[in-house]
């Protein structure tokens, strides 16, 4: 199974919000990564079938996605960024409702229900009102409704959003479990969302994909680029104005300080292993636009 974005484009008025999309996918999990504005909300719209391009088109298998249509939709789940539920509605009758949507038969509903439900660990809370549900069992209820008619094609708008550290982790768990024989993509603007699962990270930022890469081939990009220095609080206060800074650590009051620089920037400081995190901020916090291009 492919899909493949050809020079797709949106605009609203006369702003251009996404600008030339060309890449493939296929099965997998694939991120896509950006700060909040660059984009991805109107990518995965589109190709979720919920907007339709300015320009361009999308292709599953070679086939226009417009053109075949409710063909297409049938092979997508959904998440949102933002979930709406009935007041009155319990977890049981929004899965049920969601279902009758996407025209399941009521015996396979049930014990696709049922199966989600334990997946996603809400076996013991479907009977409650939706609106009592935290934010994290909102989210898995999404998942849940996202994930009830099998499909093919699974898309993900932040669905972390706003969930603690522990429910970030299950929610990442659940989507590996289910990633088998499926295209997944997820879309957020944390990076610790996507780099143990995707197969593959996209990079948005002004409405262009800057990069697509694995894991491992992102943090060649800055292994020569992160550095340990140490200094005084106050020191840290007047060099952060200046510097790209990814993580700061309080030691015996002392500051140890991770920064991102192609130089190395004080005569003290250590060279040390990227990560993703520091790709990102070496990306979009250290490069200058036109090295984006």
């Amino acid at each position: 199974m492919e899909l493949k974005f050809e020079q797709v484009s949106k605009n609203y008025k006369d702003k251009k919000v996404l600008k030339d999309i060309s890449v493939k996918m296929s099965t997998g999990v694939y991120g896509l990564l950006g700060p909040n504005g660059a984009g991805k909300t109107t990518m995965i719209k589109i190709m979720a079938d919920v907007l339709r391009p300015t320009n361009g088109r999308i292709l599953y298998d070679g086939q226009d996605i417009h053109i075949i249509g409710n063909e297409y939709r049938a092979k997508v789940g959904y998440l949102p960024q933002e979930i709406s539920f009935y007041s009155n509605f319990t977890g049981g009758d929004y899965l049920k409702y969601s279902a009758a949507l996407k025209g399941m038969g009521k015996l396979y509903t049930k014990n696709r229900i049922e199966e989600l439900a334990y997946h996603v660990g809400l076996q013991d809370d479907l009977k409650r009102q939706c609106h009592t549900y935290s934010g994290g069992m909102k989210r898995r209820l999404g998942i849940a409704q996202a994930l009830l008619d099998n499909p093919e094609i699974l898309i993900l708008d932040e669905p972390t959003a706003g969930l603690d550290p522990l429910e970030r982790v299950k929610f990442r768990n659940i989507i590996s479990a289910y990633s088998k024989d499926r295209l997944v993509l997820l879309s957020t603007h944390i990076v610790s969302d996507v780099e143990h699962i995707a197969s593959k990270i996209m990079m948005m930022e002004y409405g262009v994909i800057r990069y697509m890469n694995t894991s491992e081939e992102y943090i060649k990009m800055a292994q020569n680029c992160v550095w340990l220095a140490k200094m005084s609080a106050e020191e840290l206060v007047e060099y952060q104005n200046n510097a790209v800074i990814s993580n700061v650590i309080a030691k015996d009051g002392v500051m140890e300080v991770r920064v991102i620089d192609e130089e190395k920037p004080f005569a003290d400081a250590v060279q040390t292993a990227s990560t993703l995190e520091d790709v990102y901020l070496y990306i979009f916090d250290y490069l200058p636009e036109k090295a984006r291009r």
